[in-house]
């Protein structure tokens, strides 16, 4: 990869450090990384320009590396690979402060291709096509068969609440991240290829189903309490903010990467062992939200 590095970026890296598809290198103390490009072509020019946004309000994410070419797309193998310069390199976890002083940056542009914000259309389109997957497996990936209508069910009612309590006028669009993994640094925060434009609350809801199912002994509930004070959100957010809490992402994540990458079965026992858990979780924060927005009712969330 070295050769590829000095012949499309004029750079001569001395030592590389790989780990899986990703290659860093500094020279005169820049950090870079060298990594897959995983999106729609059409997204990069947006995603740099968020980037130069960020950067002026002094916010330095990764900024993307033109090649000699004067693109920021090159093709090595014919694998397309970005070259991204590091602002800041560190290893420190991503905390709840991080996604609520992110989450209220003011942009100028709603980028309209990087928006991901219309949930019912992603999510029934999703477990549609989860659905016509599983009915194919015959008597493979039993875990799943065994509990996979569960979260189907779970996520049916994520979507019928989303339905019944959207209103596009509310809705408050920001910089959010693809994804919020429990091992995500602040350096993997700040890379502008997990960046999306959605709804405010997407991002602290998936940091919290993470944390849930991470550590068993945290309570995150009183976390959650200051967020729903303290995050800047309204009565509507809230209920968005539960909505995101009923979709199990985190069920569906691990069934795309057994299907997908191989990944054993068995990583989702650590989901399915706690539904329980989970359900009660749902519940007592479902109650408090009852008492301050009018969150349309879900009976077997009522029950005690």
């Amino acid at each position: 990869m070295k050769n590829a590095i000095i012949y499309y970026y004029n750079l001569n890296p001395i030592n590389i450090h790989q780990s899986n598809k990703q290659f860093r290198f500094s020279i005169d103390n820049d950090e870079y990384i060298l990594m897959p490009y995983n999106r729609h072509v059409d997204e990069i020019n947006y995603l740099n320009d968020l980037c130069s946004q960020l950067h002026q309000k002094q916010i330095y994410c990764h900024q993307f590396v033109p090649n000699n070419n004067h693109t920021f797309i090159t093709y090595i193998n014919n694998v397309p690979y970005v070259l991204l310069k590091i602002y800041v390199n560190s290893k420190d976890k991503i905390i709840l402060n991080d996604i609520m002083d992110f989450t209220n940056i003011v942009i100028s542009n709603n980028y309209k291709v990087l928006r991901r914000d219309n949930w019912f259309e992603l999510w029934t389109n999703k477990i549609d096509y989860f659905e016509y997957q599983v009915s194919q497996f015959g008597k493979k990936f039993p875990l799943i068969r065994e509990s996979f209508s569960y979260f189907v069910g779970l996520a049916e009612n994520a979507i019928m609440l989303y339905k019944n309590i959207y209103n596009s006028n509310n809705n408050t669009l920001c910089i959010a991240h693809k994804r919020i993994k429990k091992d995500h640094t602040i350096t993997d925060f700040l890379n502008p290829l997990n960046f999306i434009i959605d709804i405010k609350v997407r991002d602290s809801s998936e940091f919290f189903k993470e944390r849930f199912f991470d550590d068993h002994h945290y309570d995150i509930y009183e976390e959650i309490m200051y967020y729903l004070t303290y995050g800047n959100i309204n009565t509507y957010d809230c209920m968005l903010f539960f909505t995101r809490l009923l979709f199990p992402t985190f069920y569906f994540d691990i069934y795309e990467d057994i299907i997908n990458n191989g990944e054993d079965e068995k990583e989702l026992l650590r989901i399915i062992n706690r539904v329980n858990d989970y359900e009660e979780f749902l519940r007592k924060i479902y109650t408090y939200l009852k008492t301050i927005t009018t969150i349309p009712d879900i009976e077997w969330l009522k029950k005690t």
